[in-house]
């Protein structure tokens, strides 16, 4: 796999209202940089990653503008639907007079992807077609349906994160499909599950958190500020 067979799609056109912020959480400060910006830096450290396309709402166009030129983004305008945002980006890719073999997409407010788990996926994707990062659940789960609440085996379930990595034809394929028939799903490896297509795992990372809410930001910060501790003692 060279670098030139895969690009990124980072997924950053949301609205955060659960952080109740009033702006995108992208752009709110994690260690000395923004949120966004932590997260592209593995993307644009790895040697097999060719291009990135940052998907971003207009209104945060102006916010984002200075990136393009210091990483050599590509900027694409997103959709109301996460899966609509994508699908834009995988427009755009397809336009181009040569295609990716392969793609990776990323919420764009997960700043914690490691390079180990981008060389799983990598890999994942060209051993299987296609590789999802998962993580076994911790807590108990159960179910609850009105009045009625029962205890879940929590063996079989993962939750499942980001980076997804796809072949970019089969990808591409299945969200031209999602479209056409107005499919509405919460990841991209349910279009090619829809599809008929299988659907591998491979490990993920707990530390590979997504920030969502206020206490996710604060945590992010602590977990940073603790890195910078560490590195400080190790080089004393």
């Amino acid at each position: 796999m060279n670098a030139e067979d895969t690009a990124a799609v980072i997924a950053a056109a949301g609205r955060g209202t659960r952080m109740e912020a009033g702006r995108n959480k992208l752009l709110f400060q994690l260690d000395h940089q923004t949120v966004i910006e932590k997260t592209l830096q593995p993307f644009l450290k790895h040697p097999r990653i060719g291009w990135i396309y940052l998907v971003a709402a207009p209104r945060d166009f102006e916010a984002l503008n200075h990136l393009l030129n210091r990483y050599g983004l590509f900027l694409v305008e997103g959709g109301i639907r996460r899966q609509d945002s994508v699908h834009a980006a995988l427009k755009r890719i397809a336009e181009c007079p040569e295609q990716p073999d392969y793609v990776l997409i990323q919420d764009g407010a997960r700043p914690f992807c490691s390079n180990e788990l981008l060389d799983r996926i990598l890999i994942g994707i060209i051993e299987k077609g296609s590789a999802i990062p998962v993580v076994p659940l911790a807590d108990t789960v159960r179910k609850i349906h009105f009045e009625r609440c029962e205890w879940v085996d929590r063996r079989e379930l993962y939750a499942v994160q980001t980076p997804q990595g796809f072949r970019f034809g089969d990808l591409w394929e299945a969200s031209q499909k999602a479209l056409l028939e107005d499919w509405e799903v919460t990841d991209d490896a349910s279009l090619l599950e829809k599809c008929g297509k299988g659907i591998h795992p491979v490990p993920g990372e707990t530390g590979n958190l997504k920030i969502t809410l206020p206490e996710d930001l604060e945590w992010a910060r602590w977990s940073c500020s603790r890195k910078g501790s560490e590195s400080s003692i190790r080089t004393n």
